[in-house]
């Protein structure tokens, strides 16, 4: 996500000295801590600056939330902030800042925006971009529809809420379907969603370009981790987390994760099953390269980068040519400290390599510029 906005602020900040934010869903103001700790993409234009934006370079964050609670604690957590702003109101009956000037930045998070249905989020872009005067972007995070969490959804749409909960948050042991807290959110396709902006630009009679489209944590997802949509469990997000722990030792097999489940909604969307199972071929060749450099099978690590290309390649001989050269760093913990992060990264540039989302991650992000 944060790769993605960089860019839209950097080109925001070129014509204005502070930038307008309102966070749609802010519950109680990650989106400050989120967009005050994006790094610059290349960090010799801004020596004068640890990340793109600081509290100070904001004229005004309006968060705006359904939940007085959340309100409240927005308010406290950045009461030394005075240009933040906080206000609870229900998205779901409209954009309430219509009288206020408009912002730079229509945002939003953690799927905040999934808890509206179809016709109420329809509603609130037409009302966002009407607002928009000049140029501004909106920021969509929505739930993807063919995430492999929940194969069972893979046949539904948009304009019907579903299920969704939370447990991941609890210990395993307590993630008993009848007990856990349910409630009811939109999950969209890439089409969808992309018919939804056409659909509100046209209203509101305003041009409206998709900045970038992208899948969010398609095998890294909340719900890999849970039986609570699907049979199978994995325990792919968090063996990948513990990528960066400072205990991390040289132990990959629970990287690996068996997806053979889906065939059951091939025919669904075959264009999503295809790219999915893409996606897994692509990152089952960094597992089998690390299999092969721990093995010390030099032919077999060979083999695979040889037959890669592209940047896969180039990321595959650079975590060869770590491993290989691992006393040159003066680490106690070499996998943790060295070579896990970087393992992390690469699993995380394939996903960024995907072309425009199809929805078949936990999260579709997406941002829009909108123009008069």
């Amino acid at each position: 996500m944060k790769l993605s906005i960089e860019p839209v602020i950097e080109r925001i900040l070129e014509r204005k000295d502070k930038i307008r934010i309102v966070d749609l869903g802010c519950g109680s103001g990650e989106g400050i801590e989120l967009l005050t700790h994006i790094p610059p993409s290349v960090p010799a234009k801004t020596t004068n600056k640890e990340f793109v934006i600081t509290e100070g370079d904001i004229e005004i964050y309006e968060g705006i939330d359904i939940s007085p609670g959340m309100v409240e604690q927005g308010k406290q957590n950045y009461v030394s902030m005075p240009q933040a702003k906080f206000l609870q109101a229900d998205l779901s009956e409209g954009f309430p800042l219509r009288k206020d000037d408009p912002y730079d930045i229509y945002f939003s998070s953690y799927a905040s925006l999934s808890h509206l249905d179809y016709a109420g989020l329809e509603q609130l872009t037409q009302q966002i971009f009407s607002h928009i005067d000049g140029r501004g972007y909106m920021v969509f995070d929505l739930h993807g529809r063919y995430s492999p969490e929940w194969p069972g959804y893979w046949s539904k749409d948009c304009y019907r809420s579903l299920p969704y909960n939370m447990a991941y948050l609890l210990p395993s042991q307590q993630q008993n379907s009848e007990k856990i807290k349910w409630f009811e959110v939109a999950y969209y396709s890439g089409s969808e969603l992309n018919g939804l902006i056409e659909s509100a630009a046209k209203s509101a009679g305003r041009k409206a370009k998709i900045i970038t489209m992208q899948d969010r944590s398609i095998f890294v997802g909340r719900h890999m981790d849970t039986c609570l949509f699907k049979n199978q469990k994995h325990q792919i997000r968090a063996e990948v987390n513990r990528l960066f722990e400072r205990d991390y030792r040289e132990t990959i097999n629970g990287l690996s994760l068996d997806i053979d489940y889906l065939q059951e909604v091939k025919e669904v969307n075959c264009q999503v099953y295809t790219r999915i199972f893409d996606y897994y071929n692509l990152w089952q060749t960094v597992i089998n390269t690390l299999q092969a450099l721990i093995a010390g099978n030099n032919a077999e690590v060979k083999r695979i980068i040889e037959s890669s290309s592209g940047k896969l390649a180039d990321d595959l001989k650079m975590l060869a040519w770590l491993y290989r050269n691992a006393d040159r760093f003066p680490a106690i913990n070499f996998w943790a400290s060295v070579m896990g992060p970087q393992v992390a990264c690469v699993l995380r540039n394939l996903e960024l390599s995907l072309p425009q989302g199809l929805g078949c991650g936990h999260g579709l992000f997406c941002v829009v510029e909108v123009e008069n």
